[in-house]
């Protein structure tokens, strides 16, 4: 019986599909390798954009509670500052309402005959000389007698005492042409020095402000 033969291309069939095997399953393992690599680059970008999110979110978080907490601390230093300045207001009103008070008894003291000769020639150094009609009321009045009048017209001024309702007291004077006016009565005194009692009792409030922040310190 005849020996069978081997067949040479039946060895080479074979290992070539050995190395197509072989190769494939390489190529295979470097497609899995390099998906699991990107998949993992992919991941840790991932991680790393979320903490860059959260990150950003605290931060932004946190500037807007420092932004808050200014803005409430704002509107309270504004509040402490409004009720300081009506509490000095009211001071001031007080100490000036005070002093008006006191300016307006003074025709009532036993000077008030010396604070009327006073206010009549304060006025009259304004006017020029000639007549000048002096208005003032008739109880203040009655407390110069000539001697006083004619003193007050030192030979420049022809004084005439008319009787009028001069606010607060003291006295109105008026150029015997009418064309001049000068008021001198305690109403308008207050009023004029108003500002600068104003400005002296601030001036007092704050260095009493100043000496109690000092204290504190």
């Amino acid at each position: 019986m005849p020996v069978p033969t081997s067949n040479p291309l039946a060895g080479e069939v074979e290992r070539l599909a050995r190395l197509i095997r072989e190769q494939a399953a390489d190529e295979a393992a470097q497609v899995v390798a390099t998906a699991q690599e990107q998949a993992e680059r992919m991941r840790t970008a991932g991680q790393a954009e979320a903490e860059a999110i959260r990150n950003a979110a605290e931060r932004e978080g946190e500037a807007r509670g420092r932004r808050r907490a200014a803005e409430l601390l704002a509107v309270a230093r504004a509040q402490r500052q409004m009720t300081l300045l009506q509490v000095r207001e009211a001071l001031i009103e007080a100490a000036l309402t005070q002093a008006c008070a006191q300016l307006a008894g003074s025709a009532t003291l036993p000077e008030a005959a010396h604070t009327l000769a006073e206010l009549t020639r304060e006025g009259l150094s304004l006017l020029p000389p000639g007549p000048v009609l002096v208005r003032m009321r008739e109880s203040d009045a009655a407390l110069l007698g000539p001697p006083v009048r004619d003193a007050l017209g030192a030979g420049r001024w022809t004084l005439r005492f008319e009787p009028a309702a001069v606010p607060g007291g003291g006295v109105i004077l008026e150029s015997g042409d009418g064309r001049l006016c000068f008021d001198n009565s305690l109403d308008a005194r207050s009023r004029r020095r108003r500002d600068r009692l104003r400005r002296l009792a601030a001036s007092i409030l704050l260095l009493l402000d100043a000496d109690a922040a000092s204290g504190q310190s």
